[in-house]
Order: structure tokens, then sequence, then C-alpha cells
């Protein structure tokens, strides 16, 4: 088996693990937050809507995905093969930000179990029959909440929520800035030519991807919009996996066959 051949079985292999990861990760996404209703509505819904959502959801659709999503980091193999010929630095460091930033995907599944759990404390204990109601609900729900930080002053799940969103919103910068720093160097090292992608593959960054894959999840209408939206990460991702494994596997049997 020549060199280009054993590449191709290896980015094959990865590849699709990488991607039949991700729709089993698209399944808890759909099992977690899917709903009826506009892929627009559903970018406007706050965190506290998890507060209606049944227990078994939550603990199906988290669970599914934080087992799941590891798995995806095989999908980055095809990547750093096509890089690879650009150099040794490049190619590791957008596999070590591609990998950093799926575990940051990890956290941030988990967090909606945590919100979920939160916001169901928070109204068992503010809401209609439960301990704190009306004027003293009013007080409670001001108590010590910025928005703007964590470990805030005061008590009680008014407080509590306040954290979680905080760390919620953490992670979300974390994982944007890595995707920017994963596109940038992706496109730059594309364009240079000294990778087994097309230049013109550099349109296809995953920025570009998911900027595209969230417009057009914006635009859905009910009831298919509200079940599609909160898939845009992962659905991102199918995405650029698919788009990647062929790319690469090609060029490698493509070199296979010349050989």
């Amino acid at each position: 088996m020549t060199d280009s051949a054993s590449k191709a079985r290896l980015v094959l292999i990865f590849g699709m693990i990488g991607i039949i990861s991700v729709v089993f990760t698209i399944i808890s996404d759909l099992i977690l937050l899917g709903r009826p209703g506009s892929g627009y509505s559903f970018f406007l819904l706050p965190t506290e809507c998890m507060a209606w959502i049944s227990g078994w959801r939550i603990t199906l659709g988290t669970f599914l995905g934080v087992f799941m999503l590891p798995f995806q980091i095989a999908g980055l193999v095809p990547l750093y093969i096509g890089l690879r010929p650009s150099g040794k630095a490049v190619p590791a460091l957008t596999g070590l930000i591609g990998a950093h930033g799926l575990v940051m995907g990890v956290a941030f599944h988990t967090t909606y179990a945590f919100l979920a759990g939160g916001w169901k404390l928070y109204h068992s204990t503010t809401g209609p029959g439960g301990l704190v109601t009306g004027s003293e609900a009013g007080s409670f729900i001001g108590s010590g909440t910025t928005g703007l930080s964590a470990g805030t002053e005061g008590a009680g799940p008014s407080a509590l929520m306040n954290d979680f969103q905080f760390y919620w919103k953490l992670i979300i910068v974390i994982m944007v800035t890595e995707l920017i720093l994963l596109s940038a160097l992706y496109i730059i090292t594309v364009l240079k030519g000294r990778t087994l992608f097309p230049k013109w593959m550099a349109v296809l960054n995953p920025a570009a991807i998911m900027t595209t894959v969230i417009l057009i999840l914006l635009a859905l209408p009910a009831p298919v919009g509200g079940y599609a939206a909160p898939t845009m990460l992962n659905l991102s991702n199918f995405t650029f996996f698919i788009i990647s494994t062929l790319v690469v596997y090609g060029k490698l049997k493509h070199d296979t066959a010349d050989a």
C-alpha cells in the first residue's frame, strides 16, 4: 500500500467517525432543544425556556451529546492531513485549536442541563404555587443580578442563574474566538497553495460555513425552523467534515492512481 493510499484510508475512516458522531450530536440537539416554531423565533428564546422542557429530554439530549461530541475530534484528521504538506506547525496548531473548540463544545452542551435545572428551581420558588410570590418574587429576582459577572452578591436561585448564564456566555465567547482563529489559519494556509486543498476551499472555511448555516436557519419557517435551529453548531461541523473528508480523500486517491 502506497503512502497516499494509506493516508486516504485514514482520512476516510476518521472522517466517517467524525461525521457519524456529528449526526448523533445533532439528534441530541433535537431532543434537547427542538420545538415547533420558526428559526428566527428560536434564536430569540431566552435560556429560561429550558424550565419547561421535560426531564427525560434534558437527560437524554444532554448526555447523548456529551458522549458523542468527543468523537468529533476524529473528524479533524482529514483537515490535519490536508494541511500537512504546508509543514508541521500550522497543521498541528490548527488541529489543536479545533480539538479544543470541540472540547469547549462539550462544556457548552453540558451547561444546558444545569441551566434547565436552575430555571426549574427558580420557577419552583418564585412562580405560582412556589415558595416566594408577589412582591417577594420581584425583590428576589433583582437581588444581585447584573448579568455581567459571576459570583454576584446575594443568594438564592436568582443569583445562581446569573452565575450560570455568565459561564454559559463565557464559553460562547471562547468558542467563537477559536472558530475565528481556526478559520484564519485555514484560509491563509490554503491560499498559499501548499496543501491538499484547492485554493477555492478557502471560501468554505468553518466560520463562513457557520455564518451561512445560521442565515439559512434564521429564514426557515415554522415548524421546521424551530427544530433545525438548535443544530446550528453541529450542522456546521457536519458540513465542514463532509467537505474536507471528500476533498482530501479524493486528492489522495487521485495521487494513488497516478503513482
